[in-house]
């Protein structure tokens, strides 16, 4: 699993996120839909933001550029944190529905993870030792 894994899971939980806020909206209350769009985008975000920070500071041979570091930094600590303060502090969208978004970015990365384990898809071996027609392992000697 690498950085592809995190785009795939950020990708998947904005799906799951509008398709929540259509059911909700439609079927309950549009603030607490677009609480839910809300809180899932921010992580989403927040999310994103990291993984690019790491990235950049991690990436093996090459030089850290200083300048990209410091502005994805100031984007993603300052401003983003003061845009869920601003959301939380508002009022607007009702908490839960804030943390219910927030964490079905958690969430998917959870039944992500699962799916790849159940079926093996990370598997470093993916070929068993080698057997004879009988199906009895070959050990090399008679």
């Amino acid at each position: 699993m690498g950085v592809e894994f995190i785009h795939r899971v950020i990708k998947t939980s904005l799906v799951l996120a509008v398709l929540g806020f259509l059911f909700v909206t439609v079927y309950y209350d549009f603030k607490f839909g677009g609480g839910i769009l809300a809180g899932a985008i921010w992580g989403c975000l927040n999310l994103l933001f990291l993984t690019r920070l790491i990235t950049e500071v991690f990436s093996p041979g090459e030089e850290i550029k200083k300048g990209k570091v410091t502005l994805i930094a100031v984007v993603k600590f300052p401003l983003l944190y003061a845009a869920g303060f601003i959301l939380l502090w508002l009022e607007y969208f009702p908490a839960v529905s804030l943390v219910i978004g927030f964490s079905l970015l958690f969430l998917v990365m959870f039944l992500k993870a699962m799916g790849r384990w159940i079926l093996s898809l990370d598997s470093k071996k993916k070929n068993p030792t080698p057997t004879n027609q009988l199906g009895r392992h070959k050990t090399g000697g008679s």
